[in-house]
């Protein structure tokens, strides 16, 4: 007799918005299949009409509509398809879930709960840190980190029990060929000649992802490189600020702000250096896919992108919030074609070999089958 299929709720507070959520719906389309049933759990996403967002992410999703903070009743809906339903894993993704799925997979007698984090700062908010460790990291089975560095400080600053504490990296959600193959033609758009230099950034403009620092790099990158331009692809609360900087150092005609865009592979394959100049990450699908695109990289010795890039192996690394450094190392790789398709060829073996969506997927499963017994 074969055994039962893991049953799987996902818990996130929306199916729609950054690389968390799309991680999350990713992994659990990859999950589904004869071993394992996942449903996601969208807690504020609104209404309680799955269909349309059935169709649109291509997994099953529980709809709670959950308008506050601190609204017991909404989660009613939850808890009662818990027990019904004899769910062997409630896996939560971000603060506020993980805060909610600890408690709400015990109360529910689910036999494994799981709380993953997909990195913030681990600065300042003292009352955060507290949670995390006296109350997620207590009440879950596991506590996920998505880098090496994340898992050390959850330990460190949040006092996380190191035996609940696991490091599973986020995984390449596109189709590997659509970014080793997609036409770059952004010059063109632009109205740029072929052989003009071009740096950019796959980024939100919010504080953590630091396209300030971008921007001021490459004022002093054009000290070197005369004839290069900078795209940011992504939009976010900082564009007015951005802009003024962007104004400020007269860099206006060579710095293009693109907003939202669905042709990242495209953009990526235009692109001679790739720059990734947060403040934080965890383990970004933007690096990955960069990496997948073959592109030259340059980014921020922060979170896990030294281990997803080998240490430095497989991209430049700079410290944070150091313009200069960012504008010399940019300015290196333009400024040598070999090293720039050497380092983009490196990249993009490791990820596919490390950083699949199928291979992480199999990671999950199995602690899953671990913890459950």
């Amino acid at each position: 007799m074969s055994e039962r299929p893991l049953r799987v709720v996902m818990l996130i507070e929306s199916v729609r918005g950054g690389g968390a959520e799309r991680f999350t719906v990713g992994l659990a389309r990859a999950l589904e299949g004869p071993g394992c049933e996942v449903v996601v759990c969208a807690s504020r996403d609104p209404g309680r009409n799955r269909d349309p967002i059935d169709h649109e992410t291509g997994v099953r999703v529980l709809m709670l509509g959950r308008r506050r903070t601190l609204s017991p009743l909404a989660w009613l809906p939850l808890v009662r398809y818990l027990r019904r339903e004899r769910v062997d894993v409630l896996h939560s993704h971000m603060f506020g879930s993980n805060v909610w799925g600890a408690l709400l997979g015990r109360l529910a007698g689910v036999p494994v709960v799981i709380a993953t984090e997909h990195s913030w700062t681990y600065e300042g908010q003292r009352l955060r840190k507290l949670i995390d460790g006296l109350w997620v990291g207590r009440l879950s089975t596991a506590f996920v980190a998505v880098s090496p560095e994340d898992a050390r400080r959850m330990v460190e600053l949040e006092r996380v029990p190191a035996r609940k504490v696991r490091t599973i990296p986020t995984g390449l959600l596109r189709d590997p060929d659509e970014l080793r193959g997609a036409p770059g033609r952004l010059r063109d758009e632009l109205g740029l000649p072929p052989e003009t230099p071009l740096v950019g950034a796959i980024a939100m403009l919010r504080p953590m992802k630091a396209v300030d620092v971008l921007v001021d790099a490459f004022a002093r990158l054009l000290g070197r490189v005369p004839g290069a331009h900078l795209v940011v692809a992504g939009d976010g609360p900082l564009r007015g600020e951005v802009e003024a900087r962007i104004a400020a150092l007269g860099v206006g005609d060579r710095v293009h702000l693109l907003g939202v865009r669905e042709d990242v592979p495209a953009i990526l394959r235009s692109l001679d250096v790739v720059v990734l100049p947060s403040d934080s990450e965890g383990s970004p699908i933007a690096l990955i896919e960069a990496m997948v695109a073959g592109r030259a990289i340059v980014a921020t010795r922060v979170g896990g992108m030294p281990m997803i890039l080998d240490d430095g192996r497989c991209g430049e690394l700079v410290p944070r919030r150091d313009p200069q450094a960012l504008a010399d190392a940019v300015a290196g790789l333009l400024e040598d074609p070999a090293r720039r398709a050497a380092l983009g060829g490196l990249a993009q073996r490791r990820a596919l070999a490390d950083f699949t969506l199928e291979g992480v997927a199999r990671q999950w499963q199995a602690l899953y089958r671990e913890l459950r017994g």
